[in-house]
């Protein structure tokens, strides 16, 4: 509907202006006003922010991604550190990882391919199917989700991009930006705003909501640094709201962009394999 409020002042500014035309340079003038005033407060400038979360997810995850992974869990009464690596293949929308250390959690393996997700428990011996109700559940026991890891979610195709000015996080100039869910998006968060920085788009913190507007997670992004062939945030801490006591700490020990990834990789084969 604002499309069609927008569409409908357009029309109305420009064919007010056609008859003021004739009244000379001051009719020119407001011809020029009135068009500048529609087209910025028009959707086309929500074009920049779906520009700019692209740019982002394309420098941090590129079309392809391998990568060993940290991940420590801290609490006020106890420390957790587990290593994985994974494997992504951002534009065919599949993933896998495994847990390679500490020995009483490896082989603990997930994968993603389009919106089938399952996990390999190598103590059962078998395989689980991760529901779309379970993608808010803890990802071993962190404050990341399965969606955080799994990735089934799209910030670039599931959300409605707006611009919402610009802010100074951790003294970076960010633009900030408010993402929406589509209406057939299957998506587990009901908001989020994304930082990110101006200087070349990455991503400094997110803020993810809940569909009653709750604040739940925080996300910060920091210790940017050459990774391969470009520079991306190489830590992520992410803590729960109303549990600031403990937190997760994502960090990247290596990461490889755009290699390619045999597509064995993302096989039930691969998940189950012994």
């Amino acid at each position: 509907m604002k499309f069609l409020n927008d569409a409908g002042l357009t029309f109305l500014a420009v064919h007010k202006s056609r008859r003021l035309y004739k009244n000379g340079f001051f009719s020119r003038k407001i011809i020029y006003i009135s068009f500048m005033f529609v087209f910025l407060s028009s959707p086309l400038r929500a074009f920049d922010a779906a520009e700019i979360i692209k740019k982002s997810e394309e420098a941090v995850r590129g079309n392809t991604q391998v990568a060993f992974v940290e991940i420590v869990i801290k609490t006020r009464r106890w420390t957790r550190s587990m290593e994985m690596k994974s494997w992504e293949n951002r534009l065919e929308k599949k993933s896998f990882s495994e847990i390679t250390a500490p020995e009483k959690d490896a082989g603990n393996r997930f994968l993603l391919i389009g919106q089938d997700m399952r996990q390999y428990l190598p103590k059962l011996k078998k395989d689980i199917k991760i529901s779309p109700s379970m993608m808010l559940q803890s990802w071993m026991g962190s404050d990341f989700t399965n969606d955080d890891l799994i990735k089934e979610s799209s910030i670039t195709k599931d959300y409605f991009h707006t611009p919402d000015g610009n802010e100074t996080v951790d003294g970076q100039k960010c633009y900030k930006i408010t993402l929406n869910p589509k209406p057939e998006a299957a998506v587990v968060w009901g908001k989020i705003v994304y930082y990110a920085r101006i200087s070349d788009y990455l991503p400094v913190k997110e803020e993810f909501y809940n569909e009653h507007g709750v604040l739940k997670k925080v996300m910060t992004c920091g210790n940017f640094r050459m990774m391969h062939d470009r520079v991306i945030p190489t830590t992520y801490r992410m803590v729960t709201v109303g549990k600031e006591d403990r937190y997760t700490m994502m960090n990247i020990r290596s990461a490889r962009f755009n290699d390619p990834v045999p597509s064995s990789v993302f096989t039930l084969q691969n998940l189950k394999r012994k």
